[in-house]
């Protein structure tokens, strides 16, 4: 039976930093570690880059690529392709694949679905001894689809992360929370790292959709709000969840201080 740890917390927090080296310490233990970092398109509990079309969707799109079904795995009624890795090799299947990604389904077919692909990484890990750290999919990404782009009341979000909760609790999952105190200083910390299309888009994804929109958020102070917000959700999320949870105030970025407290909770 695998084990599962998931780091979770705001951009710029230190997800990526301790992920990286919570699967470096676990390894030198003598484990067997999978880590799957954000964006990572191999996630096994995650859809990273991946279309999800209906058997009359995949035959529509089958006119103009003949060979698109050569790409795609049938799940039940459902048919999914990877298209991240299709942008050189084929540009135009590539552009068609992404208006149906896995993170633009109506809510009701998202929550099924992601559902469904936690229950299959549990399934595989149930066979094997290996430990898995991942990163963001837990928390973040369920709240980034259901809070910003639909602006779902938080009852309704607590409730699909719950299953999740339900659905991997024989893994002995540990979940490692990062917050700031100063979002804008996070924020504008990861900023120095990633492109200027990055943040463009973290800003249209938080203030011009459902949740910005109904707030008219606008801009860096927009997307300050948000991360306000969703931090305190998963917060209030994170203390009402049948699970193992270790909240760290990484305001100071003491990593010394951080990593003394995630080994003394993971022993």
């Amino acid at each position: 039976m695998g084990k599962l740890y998931i780091v979770e917390g705001i951009p710029g927090s230190g997800k990526t930093t301790t992920a990286t080296w919570l699967a470096d310490i676990l390894q030198d233990q003598g484990n067997d570690v999978k880590i799957y970092l954000e964006g990572n398109s191999e996630n096994p509990a995650d859809y990273e880059s991946i279309s999800c079309l209906s058997a009359l969707q995949l035959k529509e799109l089958e006119k103009d690529f003949p060979d698109i079904r050569s790409y795609a795995t049938q799940k039940q009624n459902r048919f999914f392709i990877p298209y991240g890795n299709l942008y050189e090799k084929n540009p135009h299947l590539h552009h068609a694949l992404k208006a149906y990604d896995v993170y633009g389904l109506p809510i009701e077919d998202f929550c099924e679905v992601t559902l469904a692909k936690w229950k299959e990484f549990v399934e595989m890990a149930r066979s094997d001894n290996d430990v898995y750290v991942l990163e963001c999919c837990f928390l973040q990404n369920p709240y980034t689809f259901l809070l910003a782009k639909h602006d779902v009341p938080k009852e309704q979000i607590f409730n699909h992360i719950d299953k999740i909760t339900g659905i991997i609790a024989e893994l002995d999952p540990v979940i490692l929370y990062f917050e700031q105190d100063n979002i804008e200083e996070s924020l504008n910390s990861v900023r120095k790292d990633r492109s200027k299309e990055w943040f463009e888009f973290l800003t249209w994804y938080y203030t011009e959709q459902s949740y910005g929109q109904a707030r008219n958020l606008q801009g860096e102070a927009g997307v300050i709000q948000f991360l306000k917000e969703r931090k305190e959700l998963e917060k209030e999320t994170l203390a009402q969840l049948r699970i193992k949870s270790l909240l760290l105030n990484n305001s100071e970025y003491d990593w010394e201080k951080r990593k003394e407290e995630i080994l003394a909770f993971i022993r």
